[in-house]
């Protein structure tokens, strides 16, 4: 009986597939593909809105955010970067993590004594003063079989105006991401609701 107990368990610790390879090996080949592929930081390079809005006020409305958020451009330097992170199994997960982060310059804005939500009903106003923070979220993610989009999985308390989760995440033919995010701005318009497609490209390996 224990000679069968030690053979049964020496068939499963070496589960192989039909090539012969241990499912493991193929496991951590194929998270290793993953990170070479896809792990690391991305920079912004281009932001378009679903509309034209005004945002930093001359009175030109633009759906190119670049031009109307100043610090947004990635030679700007400050980082409005999104990170992709495939970790692997651990004693503290059950298989591969895989995570997703985005940073933006969110707009806050102090209206008496408390701020602004990030929310509708806002109008335009001559005399608030609108600051930029960089703020951002990491949600996990899934990929689709195709290795196509990204699918992110909504956090438990998500707050409906700021950090607001991308509606999609598509890998372009040539590797960059395409990031769709609801958003509301601050606008000479008062607040607006549109759409925002930015793109993203890697430029490190490192998280």
């Amino acid at each position: 009986m224990l000679f069968c107990l030690i053979l049964l368990s020496t068939l499963l610790c070496c589960k192989r597939d039909n090539n012969g390879l241990d499912v493991r090996t193929l496991e951590a080949q194929k998270i290793a593909g993953l990170k070479d592929q896809f792990h690391g930081k991305y920079g912004i390079v281009s932001s378009i809105s679903s509309e034209a809005v005004d945002i930093n006020m001359d009175g030109i409305a633009s759906t190119n955010l670049f031009e109307e958020i100043d610090i947004l451009p990635a030679e700007k330097n400050y980082h409005f970067d999104v990170e992709v992170r495939i970790y692997d199994a651990n004693r503290f997960s059950d298989g591969p993590t895989y995570l997703f982060n985005q940073a933006w310059p969110e707009q806050y804005i102090r209206l008496d004594n408390k701020d602004w939500t990030g929310g509708p009903g806002l109008n335009y106003d001559p005399l608030l003063r609108v600051d930029y923070v960089l703020q951002g979220t990491s949600r996990q993610f899934k990929f689709s079989k195709d290795m196509k989009l990204l699918n992110v999985f909504a956090g438990d308390k998500e707050n409906p105006y700021r950090w607001i989760m991308p509606k999609s995440i598509q890998v372009s033919e040539a590797g960059k991401l395409i990031v769709v995010n609801k958003r509301y701005l601050y606008t000479k318009q008062g607040v607006k609701e549109v759409s925002v497609t930015s793109v993203y490209e890697r430029f490190t390996k490192e998280s």
